[in-house]
């Protein structure tokens, strides 16, 4: 995935004659080493890696160990905040990948000083937020990626394409369940910081899918599995089944958890013509007699990380694509959100459809009608504590 003949770079400044965009990490931990070292250095030929900041000083360390892992022999100047780094760097773009709480300040301060930002997941910890993020870019004129990587995956790509070849969808499941303990401790264990578990952090990327696929549902129904360690301190969700519903009379079903035997990640669309199976690794299309019509084989080499960072490079002048980027965010929120509202509320929910088509793209945004259902800012899954 490393890229051998890495572009050599030392100190703050672009090389001589170099065109590369001067580009600084925001947040040193396990998504920027495994995934965003290995992709600035494939793309070091177009991004130099100026500068880097993190609260733990051991974070430098690590972050030179992966780039010489990468054969890379950059040396970026590191902080251990990030205002220190951006008052002493003027980088061209900015990756944020810290705790999920702190991503709005951060974007906001990136807006405010004319800095392009590619962002991690999710887009907000709460509608409220999530509008306050639009605002800054609107107001600042700012550019802003976020990174749901498997949007930019050859496979999932095809899929999209390949909907076309089924007929009318009728009905989807999706399920998306790992086994890790990463959720029980540090800033992921509280939804004040992670914003959520099953549904707000893993389960972002499943529901960002289904948003690109589908669109918005008119109607969710979701409820949450008990505590597998009910004694344990952590208050993010672990397991969720839902039901949507779509305007366009589509139904689908979501299963999302954290906490399972093995991994699996796993999409069926069905149609009037056919049906077909996504997972990671391929994609399937099946005709009305269930006989197999094609299939596509993943890459699994293949660094999507690198795919959100090409395209945020070819697009970051273009603010359609920044104001779709932002519509999609703000309404992938909402559909969280509606998610965690009928956990609190044990019954079906409509997600805030037509209060949020405008964001970035009309005049204003309804700011009254996101306080009111977002509890002022309140994280979305804290919401739904006493029913998780």
């Amino acid at each position: 995935m490393c890229n051998e003949l890495a572009k050599l770079t030392e100190g703050v400044g672009p090389l001589q004659g170099s065109s590369a965009m001067r580009c600084a990490v925001i947040g040193v931990g396990r998504r920027t080493l495994k995934k965003y070292v290995p992709a600035l250095v494939d793309l070091s030929s177009r991004i130099d890696l100026v500068a880097a900041c993190d609260v733990d000083p051991a974070a430098e360390a690590r972050l030179t160990g992966a780039l010489k892992r990468c054969g890379s022999g950059m040396r970026p100047h590191f902080f251990t905040d990030h205002i220190s780094l951006l008052d002493a760097v003027r980088p061209d773009l900015a990756i944020v990948a810290t705790p999920h709480h702190t991503h709005n300040d951060i974007s906001k301060e990136l807006f405010r000083r004319g800095i392009p930002v590619v962002k991690e997941k999710p887009f907000a910890l709460s509608l409220a937020h999530a509008y306050e993020l639009a605002e800054a870019v609107k107001e600042y004129d700012g550019h802003m990626r976020l990174c749901v990587q498997r949007r930019y995956h050859p496979l999932y790509v095809r899929a999209k394409a390949v909907l076309q070849e089924i007929g009318e969808v009728r009905h989807f499941e999706a399920t998306y369940q790992l086994s890790t303990d990463a959720y029980q401790a540090g800033w992921r264990a509280s939804s004040k910081t992670s914003g959520g578990g099953a549904i707000n952090d893993m389960g972002y990327h499943t529901i960002d899918l289904l948003h690109w696929f589908f669109g918005m549902p008119s109607l969710v129904y979701a409820s949450a599995a008990p505590k597998l360690i009910p004694t344990a301190a952590y208050d993010v969700e672990e397991t969720v089944l839902s039901n949507l519903s779509y305007p366009n009379g589509v139904a689908g079903t979501l299963r999302l958890s954290l906490c399972e035997a093995s991994k699996e990640e796993l999409i069926r669309i069905y149609g009037s013509g056919g049906h077909i199976t996504l997972t990671r690794d391929s994609l399937e299309r099946f005709d009305r007699s269930n006989d197999l019509v094609e299939r596509f084989a993943g890459e699994p080499s293949w660094n999507s990380t690198s795919g959100v960072l090409v395209d945020a490079l070819e697009n970051f002048s273009r603010p359609e694509v920044t104001r779709q980027e932002i519509l999609d965010g703000v309404q992938v929120t909402a559909t969280i959100e509606s998610l965690y509202r009928s956990i609190a509320q044990q019954d079906s929910v409509k997600p805030l459809f037509e209060e949020t088509r405008g964001v970035c793209v009309g005049s204003g945004h309804p700011r009254g009608a996101a306080d009111a259902e977002s509890g002022d800012g309140l994280s979305m899954a804290e919401a739904a504590i006493g029913m998780v």
